[in-house]
């Protein structure tokens, strides 16, 4: 944001809050990894369902449960907030116990180590990190376990890009927790901007505490309120920046 002067107090600093799967980066790779684990825990004919239903909704988001016979499925269809979600609804509907979805997903965070998994790094959110660190406190917040997320970090050309990184974070729960505790000493709530792709994991506790907010909506769920929302996170961005000019504490700024 131009020359930066010298930073303000940490009580006058805003926060962006950012979520990571879906939104720092976006790849269907990890969370196909994860279906493809699990379904192996199936009969043979059990696992081509599951991951075809699966597909259908990484291709047509909450849609897909129109075509849905089964009712378990439409509903696992329709309450599923993202890929990772619906695996673990369809896999307790099939009688699949938290053991297996929780080792597929052990095995999907090793799985994204390595360069055979394809990962997008969203350069232009990045690059607006960047733009805006030194006015803005820029944190990573994610439920991914601290275990394995520097080194993923690293592959990713993402280390030393965010202020802070809040692993394991217990969302949502965890998350509302650690926001009202960043707003303690007289920080207004607006000072805060949550972004991610998950409605209740990151729109829904700032929106409780009265926080700006920018949900990415990839599959069209329109599950309640943000300060803006749009199903690219790129589409994002004019709003994150407007924020961050409008908390700048009066100093001057270029345009971004």
């Amino acid at each position: 944001m131009g020359d930066k002067p010298t930073p303000p107090t940490s009580t006058t600093v805003p926060i962006l809050v950012s979520d990571f799967d879906g939104t720092v980066y976006r790849s269907d790779d990890p969370v196909r990894f994860y279906a493809r684990r699990v379904a192996d825990s199936l009969r043979p004919a059990q696992s081509v369902a599951f991951l075809d239903t699966f597909e259908r909704y990484l291709a047509e988001g909450v849609a897909a449960a129109d075509a849905a016979v089964d009712p378990a499925e439409a509903k696992a269809l329709l309450e599923a907030e993202d890929g990772w979600g619906l695996v673990q609804a369809l896999a307790a509907d099939l009688g699949l116990g938290r053991p297996v979805t929780q080792q597929a997903f052990l095995d999907s965070r090793i799985h994204m180590l390595d360069d055979a998994c394809g990962l997008e790094v969203v350069e232009p959110l990045v690059d607006l990190f960047a733009e805006l660190r030194g006015d803005v406190r820029i944190v990573l917040a994610t439920n991914s376990p601290a275990e394995g997320l520097a080194p993923l970090l690293d592959r990713m050309g993402l280390t030393g890009a965010f202020d802070e990184v809040v692993a394991g974070a217990g969302k949502p729960a965890g998350l509302r927790a650690w926001m009202a505790g960043a707003l303690e000493g007289g920080r207004s709530a607006s000072a805060l901007f949550s972004l991610g792709d998950h409605y209740r994991n990151e729109i829904e506790p700032a929106v409780a505490l009265g926080a700006a907010t920018g949900y990415i909506d990839r599959f069209g769920r329109a599950d309640g309120p943000a300060t803006a929302t749009a199903a690219r996170v790129e589409d994002l961005l004019p709003a994150v920046t407007s924020w961050a000019l409008s908390r700048s504490v009066g100093r001057a700024h270029a345009p971004i």
